[in-house]
């Protein structure tokens, strides 16, 4: 087959539009993730952007790339001793250290308790990293920063590619606020909490660039990374306060990487 060049840019309809269509479809009903066919319908857009990333890659390249994309998603030797660090140690970092400040403005220690449907059962814990690994960064990633990233970058600058890739991953959650049932609609109440959710996705974006392109661009790293920053957020229970103080220190950090890595990002 003939293959075909595909402008970047197509991604963002395609990759919001497999994902929306069935999201929407799920809020249509009226009904909350208990119900099946609501979760088969959110387990369908969930793979929107990795399904948009392989039907692009089997329309435009060649054999030789499709080794290497997967290569770069199986391959954990391509992760340098340095970036396994960065990929369990930065978000676990970011977080405690957000409840720690968190005291000085008067939140509760109790945010160090792990919540309590895994403290509960700590077997479970096995059952709530598998979920949290496959429903959302493995896919996501797929997308995001497997495919999208590299082709972004022959248009633009390792930082514009970032901040426009966070815009769209921002973006492409929003229907979940609308799921009954689903733990974002909780967020809705305060607008501090939504404000900082989707400002959040800016410098975590930046963040995944340097992990990716410091690790031979491997999609394996940002899907660990992914799964760290999610676990992390199912596993502690953060007051406003907290998650604004945990944004504004991934803020900083991406400030820092951006400065100090002018060769991925400028």
């Amino acid at each position: 087959m003939k293959k075909i060049a595909i402008n970047p840019y197509l991604y963002i309809p395609f990759a919001l539009g497999s994902t929306w269509l069935p999201w929407f479809l799920a809020i249509s009903t009226g009904r909350g993730v208990e119900n099946l066919a609501v979760k088969v319908l959110l387990l369908a857009g969930l793979l929107g952007p990795a399904l948009t990333a392989i039907i692009f890659i089997l329309l435009s390249e060649e054999a030789e790339y499709h080794w290497d994309y997967w290569r770069r998603v199986f391959d954990p030797t391509l992760i340098n001793k340095k970036g396994y660090g960065e990929i369990f140690l930065l978000p676990l970092t970011i977080t405690i250290a957000s409840i720690l400040l968190s005291f000085l403005f008067g939140e509760s220690f109790s945010q160090l308790k792990i919540v309590p449907q895994v403290r509960a059962h700590i077997p479970s814990i096995l059952i709530f990293i598998f979920y949290t690994f496959f429903l959302g960064p493995f896919p996501e990633e797929l997308g995001w920063r497997g495919y999208w990233l590299d082709k972004l970058r022959g248009y633009l600058s390792g930082l514009r590619a970032s901040l426009l890739i966070g815009l769209v991953w921002a973006l492409w959650h929003f229907p979940l606020f609308l799921v009954n049932g689903y733990p974002l609609p909780a967020k809705s109440s305060n607008w501090l909490m939504v404000a900082f959710y989707f400002l959040e996705f800016f410098p975590e974006s930046v963040i995944f660039t340097y992990i990716f392109y410091k690790n031979k661009r491997s999609t394996l790293a940002v899907i660990l990374f992914h799964f760290m920053i999610n676990f992390l957020g199912l596993l502690f229970e953060l007051r406003p306060a907290t998650g604004g103080l945990q944004t504004l220190l991934y803020v900083g950090v991406a400030f820092y990487v951006v400065g100090r890595n002018k060769e991925i990002f400028r």
